[in-house]
């Protein structure tokens, strides 16, 4: 029997901090996993967790799915946790959002900017997968993953890749700020392949985009200065 996801179960579908908030959340923060991720429940507080709480800001990591890629599925769920999350915490749909994520949860930031149903204020995304059909072909572990995302998808998967590739999507990107964070060194995701050519399409459509790149870094592996400013960003859009 299907279980709805409601303000009452939640805790089984997403990690939130609201037990840290000891008031009504000003502003909320959606953090999607990465390859791999959500397939245990988060039993300990991260130190964003309480970073943010003590800014009266709700976090959220939404258990999307480890090889869910944002398709249809995963925005879907992700509208349902934050259904919940506002019907449990008695917040106004002026209630602004912040979209993140990590790496193919870089990727999932982006899209739900473009298909959620409460549009993001901001959006921060580290070492993004940007280019999803390129990304096809750039590691042997990939092909399986996209596949069993899009499968489902009543076309190619050449389209369903493109539907769900920020590089392909820039035409249609919401104009908000945007905040990209990338290592020079990083090999399983190359910026130059995927964030650089992202930056570049939506600088030339004239949106705010905020690109650190940082020489010490691999993938997702914030050096000290990006997790400050990665802090800093997600926390700066509250009511």
């Amino acid at each position: 029997m299907k279980t709805p996801i409601n303000k009452d179960n939640l805790a089984s579908f997403a990690y939130t901090n609201v037990h840290l908030i000891s008031t009504k959340p000003r502003a909320v923060v959606v953090e999607f996993h990465g390859l791999g991720g959500g397939r245990d429940l988060i039993k300990e507080d991260w130190p964003l967790s309480k970073y943010l709480a003590e800014r009266e800001i709700l976090y959220v990591i939404p258990y999307y799915g480890p090889w869910a890629w944002m398709n249809d599925k995963a925005v879907a769920y992700t509208d349902e946790v934050l259904d919940a999350v506002f019907e449990l915490c008695g917040l106004s749909d002026d209630t602004p959002i912040v979209s993140s994520g990590y790496s193919m949860g870089g990727l999932g930031a982006l899209v739900y900017c473009r298909r959620a149903k409460r549009t993001p204020a901001a959006c921060a995304a580290i070492s993004p997968v940007c280019d999803l059909p390129y990304h096809y072909t750039e590691r042997p572990d990939l092909p399986r993953t996209l596949y069993l995302a899009y499968s489902h998808y009543d076309m190619s998967l050449d389209a369903a890749l493109e539907m769900t590739s920020p590089l392909h999507l820039v035409p249609e990107m919401p104009d908000i700020p945007y905040a990209l964070f990338c290592g020079t060194d990083d090999k399983e995701v190359a910026p130059a392949a995927h964030s650089d050519k992202f930056v570049i399409a939506m600088k030339q459509r004239g949106i705010e985009v905020e690109y650190l790149t940082m020489p010490e870094m691999g993938h997702c592996g914030l050096t000290k200065e990006g997790e400050n400013r990665y802090y800093e960003f997600v926390s700066s859009f509250v009511k």
